[in-house]
């Protein structure tokens, strides 16, 4: 899914789920070089940092691909990014004047520095659920404990019952 922002003069393309028309179409539509494109069609989307002529190529985390140049952005990713939807949202309302975006390389910085906001996020999210699981480990090998305890005296008892 192709969704376009443009605020004054900034343009930035975010595709979601991409087939290879869309990103066909957005390679023809914006004039992007070979070597860009090779790189967008490349199978190996490990974390890679290419400058080639006036564009900045980034892939991050194997999960989202950022093309920057003067005149736009382009990110492609596979899954939806809440970091994203705040952005647009930021973009549509006119509050990118707050943060001083003027260009689209500007804005790039403003969408990463969303992505590992989000990223904080989602870790203290899970950092608080793996804290919860903990202490329910630690509370059912309690009882777990309590309970072998319990069954040891039962037994003992029973031994010094049977003997006497």
């Amino acid at each position: 899914m192709i969704s376009k922002y443009n605020h004054k003069d900034l343009n930035w393309v975010d595709i979601e789920s991409p087939t290879d028309g869309e990103i066909e179409h957005i390679i023809d539509e914006y004039s992007v070089p070979p070597n860009i494109k090779d790189l967008l069609y490349s199978k190996n989307k490990a974390d890679k940092f290419e400058v080639i002529y006036d564009f900045i190529y980034t892939s991050i985390d194997n999960k989202i691909t950022f093309v920057v140049c003067d005149k736009f952005i382009l990110s492609i990713h596979e899954c939806p990014m809440p970091a994203f939807t705040t952005a647009s949202k930021e973009l549509e309302i006119d509050m990118v004047s707050i943060e001083k975006i003027n260009s689209n390389k500007v804005l790039f910085a403003h969408l990463l520095k969303n992505l590992f906001k989000n990223r904080e996020i989602e870790l203290s999210h899970s950092h608080k659920q793996i804290e919860k699981l903990k202490h329910q480990i630690i509370d059912r090998n309690k009882k777990i404990k309590n309970r072998n305890i319990y069954i040891i005296i039962l037994i003992i008892i029973s031994i010094i019952f049977i003997w006497l």
